[in-house]
């Protein structure tokens, strides 16, 4: 990839999350018109709204600063949906969106090394991680209150419901909780570290890597993280030799000799 298409790339990327930032913060305004009778719904949608401003214009600023103007379109359709549930629907989805955008964005500055991005997206991905999981627990109650006012009220026959004291919001709020929280659990660890297609004519490229095999040991010491791989790189002035171990699926395990090759400018 030359420097001109690894900056278009990243233009492109970052000029389009401008866009959809601008398009989510006007959709929360309106959005606060439906859920004025929900203020407890409505202040929480509120900070969401100056954090979603926030953010879109530091990414302004970031643009700007590298001589950007533009805006691309964002090509992002809002989904329909009546009331409050419909309107919290709205935003989770335009939440979520803007996640995954800013995920993708995560992995286009570490892989074509963009500082500044290196260190806005990761905090913004986690901001819209969490403001989803938020909204998403707020819909319960909402949901709850909308069909109280249709005439469809809790039918639920547990001691606490036919008592009237209804437990059915705090229990769909906890199984809607509980499965954003089942869902982070980590798949199960394999020996070693997954190693990626390397980037053509690398030492390991060169070494016949192709991606898939496992780096198990470095200097004959087992790695499992990139924080063991970069520490052990680093143990080695740049034009050193270090000697790694690769297995690729079930076959025999085997040595190659890179050398350390670059690292992070000093700060």
């Amino acid at each position: 990839m030359t420097d001109d298409s690894r900056w278009q790339a990243l233009v492109r990327a970052t000029t389009e999350m401008v866009a959809f930032e601008t398009e989510l913060a006007a959709k929360l305004e309106e959005e606060e018109q439906v859920l004025q009778p929900y203020p407890e719904v409505l202040s929480t949608i509120e900070g969401f709204r100056q954090m979603v401003g926030a953010q879109r214009d530091r990414m302004v600023s970031y643009l700007e600063g590298i001589g950007v103007k533009g805006r691309a379109p964002s090509g992002f359709t809002f989904p329909s949906g009546a009331g409050a549930a419909g309107a919290l629907r709205r935003v989770s989805v335009g939440f979520s969106h803007a996640a995954v955008s800013y995920a993708v964005l995560v992995e286009m500055a570490f892989r074509l090394y963009e500082p500044a991005l290196r260190e806005i997206a990761p905090e913004h991905l986690r901001a819209y991680a969490k403001a989803t999981s938020a909204v998403n627990g707020l819909l319960p109650s909402v949901v709850a209150r909308e069909l109280s006012q249709e005439g469809l009220h809790c039918a639920c026959i547990c001691p606490m419901c036919g008592a009237g004291a209804c437990g059915c919001v705090a229990v769909g709020r906890a199984i809607v909780m509980d499965a954003w929280q089942e869902a982070t659990v980590p798949a199960p660890a394999l020996p070693g570290f997954s190693l990626q297609p390397p980037r053509p004519e690398s030492e390991l490229a060169r070494a016949g890597i192709q991606g898939g095999e496992r780096l198990l040991a470095m200097d004959g010491k087992e790695v499992h993280s990139i924080w063991d791989i970069q520490g052990a790189f680093r143990k080695h002035a740049i034009g050193e030799e270090v000697r790694l171990m690769v297995q690729r699926e079930s076959d025999a395990a085997r040595g190659v000799i890179v050398r350390h090759v670059s690292d992070y400018p000093p700060t």
